[in-house]
């Protein structure tokens, strides 16, 4: 037996993650008269990607007079490759000037010039300044002031919960159910919910994210027949340092400056060799060099080396925040692989952020369509904050109008007789599991791609579906859950990769190495429908 408690409670709108999506999302239904409940399987806020990020900011009418949402747009579906869907793109530009504004108002201090206004800067991609920084350029500048606003809204915190199934209900979902590492079911009743659990991050080897970005959110709606899309696209970061490369380290500050070079373990300047200057290569070009350099070298290290030793002193000091903190210990030489840093594709919504499953909404980083095939610098948080606030409002509209139903408490019981029926004393150790997933996914369905790789990453994690592993403690049925969800989600990547024959934003296909605008300007949707998975293209929303 996992659980020695079972708690049951209610609330009008379940929001399922507490980073600034569903923070956002939270506020957004309390304030429209609903008792929300947010779920977090970590403590509320914190643990994060947006708690880890630097608080940067895309919105227009805080810099040049003459920018516009409508031009904010432009730049944005011109950076995915116009598979962003247009209408949703142009509800987020519009109205994140009105949500800059409202964060400002809840506490959320920015960076400043001596007049006290915000210092407004450009980031590559855009055509104008118009991104706002937190004070200290941390997450917590924005994660911490929504907090707050939710507690003063009266929105309930339940945190270190893992969501492990919605609940539905004479076609709507109707509920949730979560368990707790200390042995504790909850059922949840709900008129509404949102999902608002990020991306995927972690089912590569190397990421940035936080932990816990395992793909929950796109599981759980896979499991309900809700469309994912634009699963290929991932966005690779190419230089960061650390374990498994969880600290990024800003190649566009910082390999731009004199004396900076990429080096491989023979010393060659890689970016040169690869007929590229640090002022003109793109992100997703030099995570593809890094990683053609990793995989020839002999060693397999894992690594490059961003040489830093010959950087002047004047130009470490216009740097010197986004340097690794062995700079001021005198090392010049740092190991730089790339990283997993964010998803475009999730979850399918429409512009109000509601899926194909009544009462179910998404938003942020868990959802599809303002990206397309690649995400520009800044638009993450200008995103969440916008489309968790739309997600919200909708959901306690949708709240408002349900009617309880009373099935809820026998489908939260068969939940809880699918969990304990997971227990296994023996069988391989889940952290086993999940590091052969990751390094499989990494090598196989990452930066570098062609029909061999995804299709043995696809065998692979086929052939991990229906796996027992030993799971002895709610800990380790949390870890087995997260896993499986890492897993479902690994598999529609690798499907959709496969599927698309061409090269295109952060999906890159060394055998189809151009675009291909004939075939490929449309989007790829994967369902799952009991076990059977259906691959669908879809027009671009609006063309």
């Amino acid at each position: 037996m996992f659980f020695v408690n079972q708690e049951t409670t209610t609330c009008d709108v379940l929001v399922i993650g507490s980073g600034a999506a569903g923070l956002r999302a939270a506020i957004a239904a309390a304030e429209n008269g609903c008792d929300v409940l947010l779920i977090s399987k970590a403590r509320i806020g914190h643990a994060t990607n947006t708690y880890l990020s630097k608080a940067i900011i895309a919105s227009s009418g805080w810099g040049d007079p003459k920018d516009t949402g409508r031009i904010h747009a432009v730049d944005t579906l011109e950076g995915g490759w116009h598979l962003n869907n247009p209408d949703i793109v142009d509800k987020f530009t519009n109205l994140v000037p009105k949500e800059t504004a409202l964060l400002k108002s809840w506490g959320m201090k920015f960076t400043v010039d001596d007049k006290d206004n915000p210092v407004v800067i450009k980031i590559p991609g855009h055509t104008h300044a118009r991104h706002l920084m937190g004070e200290n350029l941390r997450g917590s500048d924005l994660v911490l002031p929504l907090k707050k606003k939710a507690r003063d809204c009266g929105v309930r915190f339940q945190s270190k919960t893992l969501v492990s199934s919605l609940l539905v209900s004479e076609g709507r979902v109707c509920g949730a159910t979560g368990i707790s590492e200390d042995g504790t079911f909850f059922a949840v009743e709900a008129g509404a919910v949102v999902i608002a659990t990020g991306g995927f991050g972690h089912v590569y080897q190397n990421t940035n994210n936080a932990p816990g970005i395992t793909g929950d959110g796109q599981a759980l709606a896979l499991s309900m027949g809700v469309p994912l899309q634009d699963m290929e696209f991932v966005q690779f970061y190419p230089t960061a340092h650390g374990k498994r490369g969880n600290r990024i380290l800003l190649y566009e500050r910082i390999l731009g400056q004199d004396g900076v070079v990429l080096k491989n373990s023979k010393g060659q300047d890689i970016v040169a060799a690869h007929g590229h200057s640090p002022q003109t290569v793109t992100r997703d070009e030099l995570a593809q060099i890094i990683m053609k350099e990793i995989l020839a070298d002999p060693e397999q290290k894992g690594s490059v080396y961003m040489d830093l030793g010959a950087m002047s002193d004047e130009a470490a000091r216009t740097v010197a925040k986004l340097l690794p903190t062995g700079w001021s210990k005198g090392d010049r030489v740092f190991e730089v692989s790339p990283t997993t840093h964010f998803c475009m594709g999730g979850i399918v919504t429409d512009l109000t952020g509601k899926t194909a499953c009544s009462g179910l909404f998404a938003a942020g980083e868990a959802a599809a369509g303002v990206h397309g095939a690649n995400r520009l610098g800044g638009n993450s948080l200008a995103e969440v904050i916008v489309m968790g606030g739309v997600a919200g409002r909708a959901a306690a509209e949708k709240a408002r109008s349900a009617a309880k139903t009373g099935d809820m408490a026998k489908s939260a019981g068969k939940e809880k007789q699918r969990l304990e029926a997971m227990a296994a004393k023996e069988g391989p150790a889940v952290r086993d599991l999940v590091r052969g997933l990751r390094q499989t996914l990494w090598i196989n369905a990452g930066i570098l791609r062609d029909q061999q790789s995804l299709g043995k990453a696809l065998k692979a994690v086929s052939e991990w579906k229906g796996i027992q592993a030993a799971v002895i403690t709610p800990k380790d049925l949390i870890r087995f859950l997260e896993f499986q969800n890492m897993r479902l989600v690994g598999e529609m990547i690798c499907r959709c990769a496969l599927e698309r024959t061409e090269s295109r934003g952060s999906h890159f296909r060394s055998d189809f190495p151009a675009p291909d605008d004939r075939r490929w300007r449309s989007n790829i949707q994967v369902r799952q429908l009991n076990t059977d998975v259906f691959i669908d293209h879809v027009p671009v929303a609006g063309t």
